[in-house]
């Protein structure tokens, strides 16, 4: 049974300097129609993708680090 509150999964996790990649991929899966959001806590911000498209978002992940690394 899956529970409707658990679509969301947390993908990526950032903190500091490099809470800006985080936006970065954001933008990256929404112009690749993949659906995410982004949530703050504290001083983390994390990029939660749905579970069911975790597989897609780890392969466009892949491709944005290829990209910007």
């Amino acid at each position: 049974m899956v529970l409707w509150w658990n679509r969301w999964t947390a993908f990526r996790t950032e903190a500091g300097s490099r809470a800006d990649e985080i936006d970065r991929l954001h933008a990256y899966f929404k112009s690749n129609g993949l659906k995410s959001k982004v949530t703050l806590d504290g001083s983390l911000k994390r990029l939660h993708v749905r579970s069911n498209d975790e597989a897609r978002a780890k392969e466009l992940a892949a491709s944005f680090d290829a990209e910007h690394s």
